[in-house]
């Protein structure tokens, strides 16, 4: 593949962490040039994935630096949800990204989870015209977690509220089908690492509609943001078509905690103002609404205020600052000469000024794109979900493209650095005749633990196979997935590696006609 990076996208439930194997629907937009597996465009498409797993190639210029990923499927639960890669000409290489949705079937798990997130969902009947049969009031239960600092936190609601005889309509206009409606408010807190990583769109924002006071000096595709709370309200009609538009004033509120800051790291207190934008799922853009007003709750919550406001159109909303950003870098010490474990370096706002990102990485430098100016950080470096590094209450920009360059020490978990999974991919006849090297997507889940690692398979000079080293893993018994060009389907093995050995997955897809030969790989 002659793009310049290689991103796979990995699906997961924001919740339980594992990856989706519902069907999902996923749309790619942006600048940036965008290729499958087989060579052809992906800007401006549409595909659908039941492995949760989906491989794309990217070239980034000075003009074309981003690209959006939206995902879901309403029909099985699964609330819409994207996420923005930033990227500019040194991006290089195999990346993995995270997509993390909720759904609506799984209300019970979510607010019983440790996670900042909690949920209501009903269903509602309508009448023959379309409109509801009588009001709906949804409210989300507040709970206490463990935040982003390891301290105990309450987070608050998000409140959804529609008068009888309301009618909604989809995006194209037409009016909801005949039968129950499913209506949901899902409340986001910024407490937790795990809710912030599912904020639609991520923290590399694209806005549009903001006056110029509210970018802070920056340009309204280059802005970071930082959250006090995000929530997503829905309506889903019989068809698992979303509604998004209705002809009543809907009334909507979400809590935010009493720590806030606003974007000069001023306490945010009750009158003051805080931006609403809502998350235009087609576009991956947040839009500026209004400026919402800061309110004590009734009776007076110890822990969270709320802002409320009326709308005629439902998606994921948050109350977020805009600011200006830099590309900072964060260098990781004590990994091993030839160690090319994969690690998870998470990235989160301090308390009052919340914002999430999460790297995965063989080496040991990481760049942040679009990292918020003059707002502090904590850092975690995870091997195999263990923290082995840590950095606390850091900047990463401490002025407008001014990165502030982190280090973070490590001390990693004993490994043998010569432990290796090989993928092989290979096509051929049915017969086995005229074979070739196929370069393709691979993965592979290391240990069966839910530690992805990705790469492209590229040709062995003199073999008839292209091939992908995973280096430095845990010995044990993984899962290698490969993708089938041919098909756009993955297929996957079960492989055993011993320390400081290799062990092959080998892949060979069969041609469906053989009589013109092999077609060719996306190389």
């Amino acid at each position: 593949m002659d793009s310049q990076a290689r991103y796979e996208i990995v699906l997961k439930d924001a919740i339980t962490g594992q990856r989706i194997t519902d069907s999902l629907s996923i749309t790619f937009t942006g600048d940036a040039a965008l290729k499958a597996a087989d060579g052809t465009s992906l800007n401006g498409k549409t595909i659908t994935t039941t492995d949760g797993l989906v491989g794309l190639g990217a070239t980034f210029s000075a003009s074309a630096k981003d690209f959006s990923v939206l995902a879901g499927n309403r029909t099985l639960g699964w609330l819409e949800t994207g996420t923005r890669v930033v990227g500019d000409t040194s991006v290089t290489g195999d990346r993995t990204l995270e997509l993390r949705l909720v759904n609506t079937n799984k209300a019970a798990s979510v607010n019983a989870s440790p996670e900042s997130v909690a949920m209501r969902v009903a269903t509602v009947t309508t009448t023959a015209s379309g409109a509801l049969a009588g009001p709906v009031t949804l409210v989300t239960a507040p709970k206490t977690v463990t935040n982003a600092e390891g301290m105990a936190e309450t987070i608050g609601s998000a409140s959804l509220a529609l008068k009888a005889g309301t009618t909604g309509r989809a995006a194209d206009g037409t009016v909801a089908a005949a039968g129950p409606l499913t209506v949901s408010a899902t409340l986001f807190s910024n407490a937790s690492v795990g809710a912030l990583l599912a904020f639609p769109g991520g923290f590399a924002a694209s806005v549009t509609g903001a006056p110029a006071s509210l970018l802070n000096g920056t340009t309204a595709s280059d802005v970071a943001f930082i959250t006090g709370g995000f929530a997503q309200f829905s309506v889903t009609d019989s068809t698992g078509k979303a509604i998004r538009n209705f002809d009543q004033p809907i009334n909507v509120s979400i809590d935010l905690p009493k720590t806030s800051l606003d974007i000069n790291g001023n306490p945010v207190l009750a009158g003051s103002e805080y931006p609403v934008w809502s998350y235009d799922d087609a576009t991956g853009k947040w839009k500026f609404e209004r400026m919402g007003t800061v309110s004590e709750k009734s009776p007076v919550d110890p822990n969270n205020y709320t802002v409320a406001f009326s709308t005629n159109h439902l998606s994921a909303w948050n109350l977020d600052f805009a600011t200006p950003s830099c590309t900072a870098q964060i260098n990781l010490t004590g990994r091993p000469v030839n160690d090319e474990r994969q690690l998870a370096v998470e990235v989160s706002g301090v308390a009052g000024q919340r914002f999430g990102r999460i790297g995965y990485m063989t080496d040991s430098q990481l760049s942040i794109y679009r990292a918020p100016v003059n707002v502090k950080v904590n850092v975690k470096v995870r091997d195999q979900g263990v923290v082995v590094g840590r950095a606390s209450n850091v900047l990463l920009c401490t002025a407008a493209n001014q990165p502030n360059p982190l280090t973070v020490p490590m001390t990693l978990l004993p490994i043998a650095v010569g432990t290796v999974i090989r993928v092989d991919t290979s096509e051929s006849c049915a017969n086995g005749s005229q074979k070739r090297a196929l370069p393709t997507f691979a993965w592979v889940n290391v240990n069966n633990a839910g530690n992805w690692r990705v790469g492209y398979t590229l040709p062995v000079a003199g073999a008839p196979v292209a091939r992908k080293d995973f280096r430095t893993v845990v010995a044990g018994t993984s899962t290698a997935y490969a993708y089938n060009p041919r098909n756009s389907r993955y297929e996957s093995q079960s492989v055993t590696v011993t320390a400081n050995n290799t062990a092959t997955a080998a892949f060979n897809f069969i041609m469906s006609n053989c009589s013109t030969g092999p077609t060719g790989g996306s190389e």
